[in-house]
């Protein structure tokens, strides 16, 4: 007699099959949702960019960027990771009664934090404008960089309660609107009234004081207004680890604009900023918007599924790699063309450090991949300790680099910190729980797309004209194309499932609304 056992195996797999592509389609669902309204935030910065680069000077950007950069991480320290903490306490608690004292508690500490710091930033401003953008830039500057700081807790809060309820299109369309108030504001202060910087950080004040005073209130009216000492100790203890993860990436993201600041010039930095907007794309379009439904996804995936929760996180992630690589292959291939037409002559050399730094976003972009395990074990401690020592890192490479390389340097430091990290936050997430793409799989789509890139840029013969460059790098992106297809990275049912799509594209809609 045959063993019966293997007909309840299939049956079982065909199961899981079945959830993992509706819990794929879900993702794909919000995840889509938020990059739409990325796309759409993006493109009018974008189409704005020309614009700016002709209006203000390298040395403006400069000073933006650091300023910029200055409240970001006073954000991530001020804000001691309750954020992050946030989505993993909603979904720890049943009730809505406990979930709502989760969000408000968390407003109330985040809000008096905000207030408090900006406060002792405007008293300080005098010798912080000094330390940061060197003596006689004007002192406002600082002022309306350090009110904006302050006025950003009112919208932080509930755009991560509407992350977690999964109101992917209530949270875009706040985004939305915030930024169509504060880009009327750019147009007004920068482009009429030519007040250069200073015009960009009222646009920002303007913006949050209108937008996200109406995002509290109407998050309050559901929530009500608590403050509850348990609650405020778990966000406080689980998100403390992860501020170190926040400064973390803070110094790999743009420490090294500091060191070009001291060891070269504003204008450079102001050149390098643009090269790394360009390589945030990836950020944009593809890492921010899988990240902003991932967290609470891969949550909801291991409460409900229990021990088959892992191949399904890994079906999805591995979806994710292959459209983050694809993404930052065209990112690499066609930076040249956007930066040589629709730049200012002062950023015409921005392009030479965006393939560098788009495999660096590649490898930020994994870290979604590599601390899920960590994340479902809550063992923060392990993320923060390898951005921490990926930091550690950044630091060495920045002062070695920089120096002899200038932005090249700083890009280079870039690739190789986000790269370590990945590795460490991988093989100690892996120790907790056993969710991962194997290296190999991972690794396959990136080198299809680096033999690609190099072979089209070796392919365009020196002082060839824009529409030859072009035309090499299209057919680059169709050979990339068919490779990922002929080498068996997209399996034999994604090629079916992408003939299905292509014959009826309605077929893939249908999947979307019915998640």
């Amino acid at each position: 007699m045959s063993d019966p056992t293997p007909a309840p195996t299939s049956a079982a797999a065909r199961h899981s099959d079945q959830k993992a592509r509706g819990y794929l389609a879900s993702t794909v669902k919000h995840g889509g949702v938020y990059a739409i309204g990325a796309i759409l935030t993006r493109l009018v910065g974008f189409i704005m960019l020309p614009v700016y680069t002709h209006i203000l000077t390298a040395a403006d950007y400069g000073v933006l960027e650091i300023l910029s950069l200055t409240t970001d991480i006073l954000s991530m320290l001020v804000g001691l990771g309750v954020r992050q903490a946030v989505l993993r306490y909603y979904y720890r608690y049943d009730t809505e009664t406990e979930r709502n004292a989760v969000i408000s508690t968390a407003a109330v500490m985040l809000v008096a934090a905000f207030l408090v710091v900006g406060g002792v930033g405007m008293a300080v401003a005098g010798p912080a404008t000094d330390a940061l953008l060197g003596p006689g830039e004007p002192l406002h500057y600082f002022q309306l960089a350090i009110a904006g700081f302050a006025l950003q807790a009112l919208a932080d809060v509930p755009l991560v309660y509407l992350q977690a309820r999964q109101r992917s299109g209530e949270l875009v369309t706040s985004n939305l609107i915030r930024l169509v108030i504060a880009l009327s504001l750019n147009i007004l202060f920068v482009v009429v009234l030519r007040i250069g910087v200073a015009g960009i950080f009222l646009s920002t004040i303007i913006a949050s004081l209108l937008v996200g005073g109406v995002m509290m209130w109407r998050m309050l009216r559901e929530t009500g207004l608590h403050l509850v000492g348990r609650n405020a100790r778990e966000l406080l203890a689980f998100g403390a680890p992860l501020m170190v993860l926040q400064l973390g990436s803070f110094i790999l993201h743009f420490s090294d604009r500091y060191f070009l600041r001291y060891d070269r010039t504003l204008e450079e930095v102001g050149v390098y900023a643009l090269s790394y907007k360009l390589a945030m794309m990836l950020g944009t379009f593809v890492i921010g918007p899988f990240y902003s439904i991932w967290t609470a996804k891969s949550l909801e995936i291991a409460r409900r599924e229990g021990e088959h929760a892992t191949p399904i996180l890994a079906s999805i992630m591995r979806h994710y790699n292959l459209v983050l690589v694809s993404c930052a292959f065209g990112l690499a291939l066609f930076s040249t063309d956007v930066v040589h037409l629709a730049m200012g002559e002062a950023f015409q050399t921005a392009d030479r450090t965006v393939p560098v730094l788009a495999i660096g976003m590649v490898f930020f972009g994994y870290r979604q991949i590599s601390q899920v395990g960590a994340m479902i074990a809550e063992r923060p401690g392990f993320v923060a300790w390898s951005s921490a020592t990926a930091a550690a890192g950044a630091i060495l490479l920045n002062l070695t680099l920089i120096p002899r390389y200038g932005a090249m340097g700083a890009a280079i430091s870039t690739m190789s910190a986000f790269g370590l990290e990945f590795f460490i936050m991988r093989a100690l997430s892996l120790r907790v729980h056993p969710v991962t793409v194997p290296l190999g799989e991972l690794f396959a789509p990136m080198a299809v797309a680096a033999a690609v890139w190099g072979a089209a840029s070796l392919a365009v013969p020196a002082g060839a004209g824009e529409l030859t460059g072009l035309g090499v790098r299209l057919v680059a992106a169709l050979g990339y194309a068919l490779l990922i297809v002929v080498t068996g990275i997209l399996t034999a049912d994604e090629r079916r499932a992408l003939k299905d799509i292509v014959r009826d594209p309605r077929s893939m809609l249908r999947s979307l609304r019915q998640a």
